[in-house]
């Protein structure tokens, strides 16, 4: 009786047995994260693998059956995904909507648990879904970048051209059709410079006797370079009339290793050999940037390669970066960079950039590290068309970012 008394009061035991008891769920829960980090990691690769695939078969929808497009998609979808053990295809659907010009692709995986299975946790589900379209509209985009000195500095330049052909790259591959999307690219100074074949276009201008030695120029030695038009035009994408103060005066280049005006074109070689022809020298003007974009978007002189403004289904872009504050145009005589003379260029540029929307141009504007943060702001056609960088390594996510928006292929997952 005595033992059966002691036996009844034992508690020694307890505190293995409860803890015995409380293991399954903290091992649960231990198994959980871990098995919630494999299906991230499914997850994101099926995300890649439904993406490309419905971006690939929007761009051959014009070419294929849907039966060819649905042996494609599934092909892209497991050829993705066969670097994840984790994410092995499941069912998967490819519903191509011809009337609407859509592809809508869905794919399911589930991942097997490890750990979490003591706590009834078997499998894990993951799907994603995309949808893409093909020929929905065209589109129209000026690339106006800054040039200038300052550009040099911080791997800004270096920076910039790997976002602009990152850039160039998605939407190429956005691009269905022939024609669909084209882009204009603006290097911009104090001045702009043209190719050189545009020298006896009626709407230049040469002054070999002006008192400006800016503008002091014969046509048989200009070299591309361009500056502001006369006041008031300086602002404004308008077509010369004819007379003298409307047309564009050709000038001596303040800098002869400014990149050329490409206008708009699908020709994605020769945009990124521009690209990568950009070189930092010069003085700041945006508003001489923001003028020229307009001009490269518009159909009347001094370019033609632009649709009209009110084609159906066609939107225009401008992308204005910079890094600095406008210091320099024409209408001073100061000749350096380091003088601020951005109040009295800055409303310039606000009324360029006014003009431009005004003209249906969609605006967005990246300052890079530096400049009038107000300005661009104030520049772009919406706030959240604003953007900012505090390293210039951030540039090619900002200009993925932007590419995806203005491609209007529409991703959802």
């Amino acid at each position: 009786m005595s033992l059966m008394s002691r036996f009844r009061k034992d508690a020694s035991g307890n505190v293995a047995i409860l803890f015995g008891f409380a293991a399954i769920p903290l091992v649960g829960i231990a198994g959980a994260f871990i098995d919630y980090g494999r299906a991230t990691s499914a997850r994101t690769s099926l995300n890649a693998a439904v993406d490309s695939a419905a971006l690939m078969v929007a761009r051959d929808a014009t070419k294929l059956t849907d039966t060819q497009l649905r042996t494609r998609a599934e092909a892209l979808i497991r050829a993705n995904l066969a670097g994840n053990a984790n994410a092995a295809l499941g069912t998967y659907t490819v519903a191509i909507d011809r009337t609407a010009r859509t592809v809508n692709v869905t794919a399911n995986t589930t991942v097997e648990t490890s750990l979490t299975k003591v706590i009834g946790v078997d499998t894990i589900p993951v799907s994603s879904s995309a949808q893409a379209a093909w020929g929905t509209n065209t589109i129209e985009l000026a690339l106006v970048l800054d040039n200038t000195g300052s550009m040099a500095s911080s791997n800004k330049m270096t920076e910039l051209k790997k976002a602009s052909n990152t850039l160039l790259t998605t939407l190429e591959n956005a691009s269905v059709e022939t024609g669909q999307i084209k882009v204009s690219l603006v290097p911009f100074a104090s001045q702009v410079r043209l190719p050189n074949s545009y020298r006896d276009e009626a709407w230049l201008r040469y002054s070999p006797s002006s008192t400006d030695p800016r503008l002091a120029v014969k046509k048989a030695d200009w070299n591309g370079c361009v500056s502001d038009r006369d006041e008031p035009l300086d602002i404004k994408d308008s077509t010369p009339s004819g007379a003298t103060t409307t047309l564009y005066p050709g000038a001596n280049c303040e800098s002869s290793s400014l990149s050329r005006v490409q206008p708009l074109t699908t020709n994605w070689a020769s945009l990124r050999s521009s690209v990568s022809a950009m070189t930092p020298a010069g003085c700041t003007n945006i508003t001489s940037g923001v003028v020229w974009g307009a001009a490269t978007l518009s159909p009347g002189a001094p370019f033609s390669e632009a649709a009209a403004a009110n084609t159906p289904r066609l939107t225009k872009y401008m992308i204005v970066l910079t890094d600095g504050n406008n210091t320099m145009n024409r209408f001073f005589t100061n000749r350096t960079c380091w003088d601020s003379n951005s109040s009295a260029i800055n409303p310039k540029t606000r009324s360029a950039c006014d003009d431009a929307k005004a003209a249906g141009i969609k605006i967005y504007t990246v300052r890079v590290i530096e400049g009038d943060r107000n300005l661009l702001q104030q520049c772009a056609s919406e706030p959240d068309m604003y953007r900012e960088v505090s390293s210039a390594s951030q540039l090619d996510a900002v200009f993925q970012q932007i590419a995806r928006e203005i491609s209007q292929i529409r991703l959802t997952m």
